[in-house]
């Protein structure tokens, strides 16, 4: 009963995230959709490489091979396509913990490999892509502080990230999946909080944790959350 009280939640969501996408339409894509994501590809490059500051209308559309004017159409200004690009770097880290989470459900055979499987999902600081991701997040966290417009898009998406994580976690609680004596708020916050630190163990090499240990820990404490057997 465990696992399967996720399924229908995780499954709405996931569908719900993908058909926001611009990403997920089929054979029917135009090549304006194509471009609109090349573009925010490209700018979520610079960003990774140089920094927020360093974007410009001029380089993108140049890795991307249009004219400013194919750019205007999908974005307002430059403001705007850093915004889309923030939230499509947010959107893609949600979509893959969903698809992991949701793989979880479908192949974990019992509560010990579920809890294993989901905080791997979750936060992972031995997997070189989800580090490197997290390091662009850091990226863009430390830019809003120096650019208060910056930080007025950051401010937004952070709190939408939260109020979307703090859903699902009070579906989960109210499906008695989640135990009622925490507060879903705090569940959500704790989930990108413990992401985003883990990327100090990028620092410590063979005075960290193992995987092991790391993941063990993980599943004691998400274990904690489910009412008690």
């Amino acid at each position: 009963m465990l696992l399967s009280g996720y399924r229908p939640s995780l499954t709405r969501i996931l569908v719900a995230v993908q058909e926001k996408s611009p990403r997920s339409s089929g054979k029917g894509r135009s090549r304006k959709a194509d471009s609109r994501e090349e573009l925010l590809d490209a700018a979520l490059q610079i960003i990774a490489e140089h920094g927020i500051d360093a974007l410009r209308i001029e380089d993108v559309c140049e890795k991307v091979g249009v004219t400013k004017g194919s750019l205007y159409w999908h974005f307002q200004d430059r403001q705007g396509l850093i915004r889309a690009a923030m939230l499509e770097q947010l959107r893609r880290i949600a979509e893959r913990q969903l698809h992991s989470v949701d793989g979880a459900v479908d192949t974990a055979t019992s509560r010990d490999e579920y809890l294993l499987m989901v905080a791997g999902a979750l936060v992972n600081p031995f997997d070189a892509t989800e580090v490197e991701s997290r390091w662009q997040r850091w990226e863009l966290l430390a830019t809003a502080r120096r650019d208060p417009e910056v930080q007025e898009l950051m401010t937004e998406i952070q709190r939408s990230h939260q109020q979307y994580l703090t859903g699902i976690t009070t579906k989960a609680q109210q499906r008695g999946i989640l135990r009622g004596d925490v507060d879903p708020a705090a569940v959500a916050a704790a989930i990108p909080a413990i992401a985003l630190g883990s990327n100090h163990l990028w620092y410590l090499g063979n005075d960290g944790p193992t995987q092991e240990s790391w993941n063990g820990l993980l599943v004691k404490m998400i274990d904690m959350l489910f009412p008690p057997n």
